[in-house]
């Protein structure tokens, strides 16, 4: 079959690791997309057209208030995922209250302004669900990093470039939608409920496909979690003779990536058996690479993207629709092996992102004119997102990664590698956007 697969099962596996990489990023995308109605986000709680801001510099910077707010919750709960207590829950049960508290925020965001707030309860709500999907955020990303990390590498280069898909998705929605609607204040309003109800439909989706894994034949194959429970159903049945394409995939597995599969346990018993600091002394310079490519890549964007021209209508959307198309190509590169480059090359490489920078803030300052320069740039900032993506992909299957739980471990911890990254950026970010034109 094409690009390697060898059953629809695993082509369905391969499918909701894409959706689950949607759904991480599916709030931020959703309140990114629809900037209108977040920024006057004050008018519609309260019910008045007319409304005035109170504070005015939350809500003219809502959205960055929103990232840092988001991002340092991310990074501060991260850790948890490596507690025994959290260890010990089942895949099904973690994606779920994940997606649930994300859920939430997007419920909370358009339910406000059907039932009229006050701007203060707004703001208090608002920072209430922030916290709340933000610890979801990050146990949704360790989650999925987790499932991937049981399977061949093409699997953490799917959810990864689900990520950058979702951002395609909400861009290419948002050009069509402000080519063919007024900018209302009635026509504002109903663009956000297609975003966020595109949402939602996302992350059910995503809930549904996530639970469905445990009866898909290559994911019962390949995922402890999975095979334990088709195993205790097979008991259960009376039924204990394993079938040859049963056991032959994961046979396979263990020869080529030297997986040990710890026999008898479920993932769960996996993560919470196998010690921390042995894998992140094994995977540190994969960690490193993962933090200073998304660093790279949230100091740039979004932060230095609008202040190149703040007052085209246009110029916004199209550079970091630039940026999205950009960013899914470079994820899905890593798909092909033949293009990877030896750890240290692809630590060189990341390093060299940081040449970006100086071009872009020449755009911000006018000293590069004209915005086609820009677009070109938040495509190749976009594009080296391969070199981050390529990173979280090598960690699983760094060598001296011999059980299958301490190749778990290192996709949990290259997740929180993730996120340190983006977030020390963000923050950093946010003082440099206040001191840009």
């Amino acid at each position: 079959m094409l690009f390697g697969f060898t059953s629809a099962s695993e082509v369905y596996v391969y499918v909701t690791c894409i959706i689950l990489g949607i759904a991480i990023l599916t709030p931020l995308k959703c309140l990114v997309s629809a900037p209108r109605f977040m920024v006057d986000y004050y008018k519609y709680v309260s019910g008045d057209p007319d409304a005035k801001p109170t504070p005015p510099i939350f809500w003219a910077n809502i959205l960055t208030f929103y990232s840092a707010v988001s991002l340092v919750t991310q990074i501060l709960f991260a850790p948890t995922v490596l507690t025994r207590t959290v260890r010990r829950l089942s895949l099904s049960t973690r994606f779920t209250l994940a997606i649930t508290s994300m859920m939430i925020e997007i419920v909370a965001v358009l339910f406000m302004p059907v039932v009229k707030v006050t701007q203060t309860v707004a703001i208090v709500v608002f920072f209430i669900v922030i916290i709340l999907s933000g610890i979801g955020k990050s146990h949704m990303e360790a989650t999925t990093y987790t499932l991937v990390s049981s399977m061949p590498s093409k699997f953490m280069s799917a959810a990864m470039f689900g990520c950058s898909f979702s951002g395609v998705i909400t861009s290419v929605l948002q050009c069509v939608i402000k080519g063919s609607m007024e900018n209302t204040y009635e026509s504002v309003l109903k663009q956000s409920y297609i975003y966020f109800s595109l949402g939602l439909v996302i992350m059910t989706v995503a809930l549904i496909m996530a639970h469905s894994l445990r009866y898909i034949s290559y994911a019962q194959e390949n995922v402890a979690e999975y095979r334990m429970m088709k195993q205790a159903n097979s008991d259960e049945g009376g039924c204990h003779n394993d079938t040859d394409g049963e056991n032959e995939p994961v046979a396979k597995m263990e020869e080529e990536n030297d997986v040990d599969e710890e026999a008898g346990m479920t993932t769960a018993e996996q993560l919470t058996a196998t010690p921390v600091l042995p894998v992140l002394k094994k995977i540190h310079l994969m960690m490193t690479t993962c933090f200073i490519s998304f660093f790279v890549t949230l100091f740039i964007f979004p932060s230095l993207v609008l202040p190149i021209d703040r007052d085209h209508n246009w110029f916004g959307t199209l550079a970091i629709l630039c940026y999205n198309f950009g960013d899914a190509a470079g994820r899905f590169g890593t798909t092909f092996k033949c293009i990877w480059p030896s750890r240290r090359v692809l630590l060189i490489l990341t390093l060299s992102r940081f040449l970006f920078i100086v071009p872009i803030f020449l755009c911000v300052f006018k000293y590069i004119p004209g915005h086609a320069v820009p677009y070109i740039l938040m495509f190749l900032v976009g594009l080296t997102n391969y070199t981050g993506t390529l990173s979280m992909v090598y960690g699983p299957i760094t060598p001296g990664l011999v059980t299958a739980g301490q190749k778990l471990m290192a996709g949990q911890l290259m997740g929180i590698s993730l996120l340190a990254g983006a977030s020390f950026a963000s923050l950093i970010a946010i003082g440099v956007a206040y001191a840009l034109p």
